[in-house]
């Protein structure tokens, strides 16, 4: 299963910077790096992001922290599994490929996919 992280344009430089993905509010407070499943990606980028923030999807190999992972049921407000890492930060050496969301009517999509 794919793995992703939605963040801003200014955590993905600093990520560069400093070779890992800062934790952002959530993932400090329950100790944990907040994960996406490819059917929740969307739903972040809109319901957590703004234009300004031109928010970018990290794809994440998982292989370096895979046994560290819990998997939170859906719930009612997001119907699919929620993967959490127990780990300090998303080291950059993790990211696959960075990939840049469209935003057209106020959403933000995949820049191949109709929205």
């Amino acid at each position: 299963m794919r793995l992703f992280r939605v963040v801003s344009k200014t955590i993905w430089d600093q990520t560069q910077q400093l070779g890992y993905v800062p934790r952002c509010g959530n993932d400090h407070k329950l100790d944990c790096v907040h994960l996406n499943v490819e059917e929740a990606v969307l739903f972040i980028a809109n319901k957590y992001f703004v234009y300004a923030e031109a928010p970018l999807v990290l794809e994440i190999d998982d292989a370096l922290f895979n046994d560290r992972i819990e998997w939170l049921p859906p719930s009612d407000e997001q119907p699919w599994l929620q993967p959490r890492a127990h780990i300090d930060n998303l080291p950059q050496a993790a990211i696959i490929t960075a990939i840049p969301l469209s935003y057209r009517d106020g959403l933000f999509g995949w820049k191949n996919e109709e929205q």
